[in-house]
């Protein structure tokens, strides 16, 4: 199998360097596009500009006022300058350059290029119009000069200036959409390669490998394979076709021994006890047969709920960098809650409901099964995605949100469901992988795209697009086999009675690994990633692409050191330095706002947060059931779990309100530092909590 696998890794390796190298000399190619258009484009705005002015100096001049004698004229540059932020000079100069007026900060060089003869000779030449005006660097700027002629003379000119960091900036910013773009398509790319043909390949390497398996153990019995699941169907007709031919010989010598069994002793060939024997032997040796349709492995349908589980959690995602600032442009008075706390509430109320309806949908997944309730889930949130594009207030909205949670939490649990019932126990780890990389593929691709959305089309229509992309999973869901939980999955999702909740809220080793791991690290990432990024980039004058870029940072990191850390996680002490030190990490990601408030520092923040989480997710969950054992032989493995996921989930609905709370009182950059040592402390509690537990173990009894 191994080395089966391994072609198939280095098949898929090939076909992820052609798609990145596809992609990669398209996003090069677009960027050098745009590069040659810009300052075109950017002369023409500019060009505008300065025709506003020319337009107002012409009137003057025509009710008789002297060129030289202009007033009004920085009360008029000010007014271009608040209508056009990028504009960073303007200034009116005479037929022989002499600057009559000027605004703001000048060009090194300014003077001379006013003076020189090729600005000097548009003055004499046919005005070529706006549409055909040209860039010119001097100094630190692009300066856009104009004629201003009259009928009778060339009175003189007009230059609008613009700063070479507004145009590098704008570089740079296109340059990271293609980044983004790029990023995303090869996503996509990999996604769809995935859902077409890998999962596919895969299961019949894998069929093929138990089928030389069985022949090395001499099981000759033939077995139909599904043409429409193998690749491989050329090679598996021929080894039936060989397998045929062994079984019916072995049938043929079984059915001559039959009867030659059935006629008198003394006509009975010679050696036929022999052979029968021989026979016998050979039947205990070998199996032989046929063992009719090969159905498909439960692992084998695996793959069929990662395609419908990325495109809905896409839909969400895209949402991540925007909704913070879209409800805010909806906020209306609710008496005895700040603005800063109301932002937070559909934030805080998606995740409550996801965190309490959880249980609820599992025990109904039970009944409806996985596809229909993943598909009922998917329409509810496509409703509540189309809603929340036509809010008209943040109260509807709050009703709308709570649609997509509903419809979040039924589709999560649903596929999470069916993960678990398609998965053996040996494969458990593997098959999540599966169902986590759904998740962290979309949680790359959704922030980004959404931001740049948002941007460019508007938050409504984002909106709308998620909804579109909500009811497009519903086609990818019907494809999925229709199945009801087993029984392990229905172990999973049994509510949990309220005495066993207070039962391990006053258990100590489990309050330590949930109250100070598990809810921090979620409140540090719904509350700083979720409420105070988007916010934030919004208050330094950053626009949304911006915050959904920091974003997909941190979903990068995660996918890259996630799933580096298990092997590492084999000792108790191992998992405690993890989980600890995870939080450390995180916890200093708040901390850097300290240092500055820029874009590099909130990328670097954001970072260290995924960084932090990525160390700390394993060892977490397994030290529920390393530090938890007496409460799981006493309730449950199932139960006790499901009341770690449930406040694990509490944790994500009160990160938004934490931090909603912490701006009103403190602005955004406190609000970081404060919820990053927080956390910090926390992971150091637990490191020293964690530590007494483990000496007073090793101490005698």
């Amino acid at each position: 199998m191994s080395y089966l696998r391994g072609i198939y890794l280095r098949l898929a390796g090939v076909l992820t360097l052609v798609v990145l190298a596809a992609l990669a000399a398209n996003a090069m190619l677009s960027h050098r596009a745009f590069e040659r258009t810009l300052a075109p484009e950017m002369a023409k705005k500019i060009a505008s500009v300065g025709a506003s002015i020319r337009a107002l100096v012409l009137t003057a001049v025509g009710n008789d006022i002297d060129f030289t004698a202009l007033y009004g004229v920085d009360q008029r540059f000010d007014e271009v300058k608040s209508e056009a932020p990028e504009v960073s000079y303007i200034a009116i100069t005479d037929e022989h350059g002499k600057i009559l007026h000027q605004r703001f900060r000048p060009p090194a060089g300014a003077t001379d290029y006013f003076r020189s003869p090729g600005v000097l000779a548009q003055l004499s030449a046919p005005d070529p119009g706006t549409a055909s005006a040209t860039a010119t660097r001097v100094g630190d700027q692009y300066v856009v000069s104009l004629p201003i002629v009259t009928p009778e003379r060339p009175l003189g000119t007009v230059h609008i200036g613009v700063d070479v960091r507004f145009v590098d900036d704008i570089v740079l910013d296109m340059l990271l959409d293609v980044v983004v773009v790029l990023v995303v398509s090869l996503f996509f790319t990999l996604e769809l390669l995935h859902f077409m043909f890998g999962a596919r390949l895969e299961a019949s390497l894998r069929a093929l490998v138990e089928a030389f398996e069985r022949g090395a153990r001499g099981d000759f019995a033939t077995r139909q394979t599904n043409q429409a699941e193998s690749v491989f169907d050329s090679l598996f007709q021929l080894m039936n076709g060989a397998l045929g031919r062994v079984n019916a010989a072995y049938a043929a010598l079984a059915r001559d021994i039959e009867n030659g069994k059935r006629v008198p002793a003394h006509e009975r060939q010679p050696g036929l006890a022999h052979a029968g024997t021989g026979l016998q032997q050979l039947g205990q040796r070998f199996r032989f047969g046929d063992d009719g349709p090969d159905a498909a492995s439960p692992e084998r349908l695996l793959s069929k709920v990662r395609a419908p589980l990325f495109v809905f959690i896409l839909a969400e995602e895209l949402t991540r960098p925007f909704l913070p600032t879209y409800v805010k442009e909806l906020l209306v008075p609710l008496p005895g809650l700040a603005p800063e706390v109301v932002v937070a509430l559909p934030i805080a109320l998606f995740m409550l409901i996801v965190a309490l309806g959880q249980p609820f949908f599992g025990v109904y997944c039970g009944r409806a099964g996985y596809r229909r309730t993943m598909m009922i889930g998917a329409g509810i949130a496509a409703a509540g995605f189309a809603a929340t594009a036509l809010a008209a207030s943040v109260l509807d909205l709050l009703l709308w949100r709570s649609l997509c949670a509903l419809g979040y939490a039924m589709v999560f649990v649903a596929a999470q469901g069916y993960v678990l019932d398609h998965s053996t126990t040996a494969g458990r780890v593997r098959s999540f992988a599966l169902f986590v990389g759904a998740i962290m593929a979309a949680a790359i691709c959704g922030p980004s795209i959404g931001g740049i959305l948002a941007d460019n089309i508007g938050e409504r229509s984002t909106f709308a697009i998620a909804a579109l992309l909500a009811l497009g999973s519903i086609a990818v869901i019907r494809l999925m086999p229709e199945s009801r939980p087993g029984r392990a999955a229905a172990a999973e999702t049994r509510l949990p009675r309220l005495r066993e909740i207070s039962s391990l809220m006053a258990n100590p080793r489990f309050m330590a690994v949930t109250g100070l791991a598990a809810m921090p690290a979620k409140i540090l990432l719904t509350g700083v990633c979720f409420y105070l990024v988007p916010l934030y980039m919004l208050s330094i004058g950053e626009n949304q692409a911006m915050a959904g870029r920091i974003l997909m940072a941190y979903a990068v990191i995660m996918v890259l050191i996630a799933p580096l850390t298990p092997p590492l996680a084999t000792t108790r002490e191992r998992m405690h330095w993890l989980v600890g030190g995870g939080l450390v990490v995180s916890g200093i990601g708040g901390l850097l706002m300290l240092a500055g408030g820029g874009i590099g520092w909130v990328l670097a923040a954001v970072m260290l947060i995924g960084l932090g989480q990525s160390l700390a997710i394993s060892a977490q969950s397994a030290l529920v059931a390393d530090q938890c054992e007496e409460a799981i032989a006493q309730l449950g493995e199932g139960t006790v779990y499901g009341v770690y996921r449930l406040l694990e989930r509490i944790g994500n609905a009160l990160g938004p309100i934490i931090a909603g709370t912490l701006v009103l009182h403190f602005d955004y950059r406190p609000s970081f530092v404060v919820i990053g040592a927080a956390v910090a402390l926390c992971g150091a509690i637990f490191m020293t909590v964690a530590h007494r537990n483990s000496q007073l173990a090793l101490k005698p009894a």
